[in-house]
């Protein structure tokens, strides 16, 4: 329909997952279905206390939405706490959750887009028992909650065009839990931006000590400018005939020239040394 615009909103999105759901059911169909229903009435319970709103529970996932990021990994981490306090034995039901904060599409009750799509493709990455979170949701927690999270690197998930900063909590203490490896164009990318950070810190430490040298130069020449100034005023006014001032002003002067050799004359050395490359370099031309 002409005119019609489409209603969208940023979220924290969460996905979860039963662990070996299929292979549950069958070694046992009717508890494995009873601990789901149980799972997904603790899912309800908490967030809905969160301020949260179940989208979709599509077989054993769960898909939810949160107005607050914090609220949404607070109830994550609760959930899977809980769920593993209770675990007895393999079928006790065990989630992965994963979080991302994204702009999303609505369609009455359901939400779209990216957003939703990188949450599940995080749930995936999740350690069992724990929670997977993407960059933009550890952005907004990481000074809020002391929880410890292991970074996995820029992930390259599926039908998602850019990698994925994911961060891990692993609530449950798996150890066979291993991080998925970070994408490699990713790594090259953060170490050229680390890198550009210490040359720019270098660059700008260099010109707060120019800067400092050139403020205790001027600190230095005043007072002794105003002794010169001092001692010429006296000779003019006692004895205008014999310049005699000169003598102890040419010490102080030499110091002055010293000072502000030492102070100004490299950085125009090198911006001359900079200079005189460029123009050879244009001269020469290309090879």
């Amino acid at each position: 329909m002409m005119g019609q615009t489409t209603e969208r909103k940023l979220t924290t999105i969460l996905c979860a997952d039963m662990k070996g759901y299929s292979k549950m059911m069958e070694q046992d169909e009717e508890r494995t279905l009873q601990s789901l229903k149980e799972a997904r009435a603790l899912f309800q319970e908490e967030i809905e206390i969160s301020g949260g709103r179940i989208i979709n529970m599509p077989g054993d996932a769960i898909i939810a939405d949160f107005p607050s990021v914090v609220k949404a990994l607070d109830c994550s981490v609760t959930i899977q706490n809980r769920l593993n306090d209770d675990k007895v034995d393999e079928l006790s039901p065990q989630f992965r959750i994963g979080l991302n904060l994204g702009d999303v599409i609505i369609e009455g009750s359901d939400i779209f887009g990216d957003g939703v799509n990188i949450a599940a493709r995080l749930e995936g990455l999740a350690p069992v028992g724990g929670v997977c979170i993407s960059g933009t949701v550890y952005d907004h927690i990481k000074a809020k909650r002391p929880l410890e999270f292991e970074y996995m690197g820029a992930q390259h998930v599926k039908n998602i065009q850019e990698d994925v900063d994911a961060y891990a909590l692993n609530l449950a203490g798996d150890k066979e839990f291993k991080k998925a490896a970070p994408s490699k164009k990713k790594q090259k990318t953060r170490h050229y931006h680390q890198q550009a950070e210490i040359e720019g810190e270098d660059e700008e430490a260099q010109l707060r000590r120019q800067v400092k040298r050139e403020a205790g130069f001027y600190r230095r020449l005043l007072p002794m400018g105003g002794v010169i100034l001092l001692l010429f005023l006296i000779n003019i006014f006692t004895s205008p005939g014999y310049l005699w001032f000169i003598w102890p002003a040419m010490p102080m002067s030499v110091v002055i020239a010293l000072d502000a050799m030492r102070v100004f004359g490299r950085r125009h050395s090198d911006d001359w040394e900079e200079k005189r490359f460029q123009e050879l370099k244009q001269k020469k031309g290309p090879q």
